[in-house]
């Protein structure tokens, strides 16, 4: 049975239409997700200053405002070394992520952390297909976004949304019903994470603690391609275009849909309520379309260049401070008899 247009995908006027057009070619270019810096073979050589003057000005100088002082090694040695291990992994990702508050990506970081990969969801991996864990991914980040803004997270706003017991997938069936004895474990270790955000967020300030989720929902290798994400969205509707225009589109998508483009926005916008053969196979093209990109630059991701002029400016820069740093000091001048 096709799925109407009527009361499901109101008709946009002419200004909609224009908005939605300019948001998706904003997430084509990136400037709906944090700013990712690509370098230049000549740039290599500065990489790590980069990235240290990188998290200065977005991380550090933002904490000791909060802090009103400059270090804060005691408090990240508080908050544990596994903090400080799992949150460097954006200064070693590549291209290099700019420390930035971006509530999306944040609230991607969130779910990531205190639902998928720091939670023992993953003990419980085997009550569940891989099928079913994508979709509870996916409405950890639905059910997080609401709570995330540009002033900092709602912290117990997201306890909340993630403990829930009647929090539902995108199917209508529930966590706690997929994961069965092991849901009460799971909810201890959301429970026990969270408090530790809460702890980063008292310690480092919400602006420091917003910076880190979104730098580490921002990355590659993990969750930063997730639903949500602006490169989520324009891969979504890139494989489903170019299967649309070769006729290789699965003939499920005839019998549910009205076109291509329905189908698009159901699967960029709501993919956890697809079938499991539509969103496997959405799924498949996604992951082949990343590698092929991949394979072809090297880079798969939308990210910024760094000019010829900037790396050369940057070096300068770079070069004076060494030159000053290893420079000894005067010799103090003789007090006057």
């Amino acid at each position: 049975m096709k799925i109407k247009n009527q009361g499901v995908y109101p008709a946009l006027t002419d200004h909609g239409a224009k908005a939605e057009a300019a948001r998706q070619a904003f997430a084509a270019t990136g400037l709906l997700d944090t700013t990712r810096i690509h370098l230049p073979e000549q740039a290599r050589s500065i990489q790590h200053d980069i990235k240290l003057l990188l998290w200065h000005q977005g991380i550090s100088q933002i904490t000791e405002h909060y802090r009103g002082q400059p270090d804060a090694t005691q408090a990240y040695t508080t908050l544990g070394e596994e903090f400080s291990w799992r949150i460097a992994d954006g200064l070693r990702t590549y291209p290099l992520i700019v420390p930035a508050a971006v509530p999306t990506a944040a609230a991607r970081g969130i779910a990531e952390w205190c639902w998928r990969r720091e939670s023992v969801v993953e003990d419980w991996h085997h009550k569940v297909t891989d099928l079913t864990m994508a979709r509870t991914n996916i409405a950890a980040t639905r059910a997080v976004l609401p709570h995330v803004h540009p002033e900092g997270v709602d912290w117990a706003a997201v306890r909340i949304a993630l403990t829930h017991p009647g929090r539902r997938l995108g199917d209508g069936s529930t966590p706690a019903g997929h994961f069965g004895e092991g849901w009460p474990a799971i909810l201890d270790s959301i429970h026990a994470q969270i408090d530790l955000w809460q702890t980063a967020d008292d310690l480092l300030g919400p602006q420091t603690v917003l910076r880190l989720l979104s730098v580490h929902g921002s990355r590659t290798e993990s969750i930063g391609e997730w639903w949500g994400s602006g490169w989520y969205e324009t891969l979504t509707r890139h494989v489903i275009a170019d299967a649309a225009r070769h006729g290789t589109l699965p003939a499920l998508v005839a019998d549910t849909f009205t076109d291509a483009e329905q189908f698009a926005d159901t699967a960029a916008q709501h993919p956890d309520v697809l079938d499991d053969h539509l969103l496997s196979w959405l799924n498949q093209r996604i992951f082949e379309e990343q590698s092929n990109r991949r394979h072809a630059s090297g880079v798969h991701v939308t990210a910024f260049t760094l000019l010829d002029w900037a790396v050369e400016q940057l070096d300068e820069l770079l070069n004076a401070c060494r030159s000053a740093a290893s420079t000894p000091p005067p010799h103090p001048v003789p007090a006057a008899s």
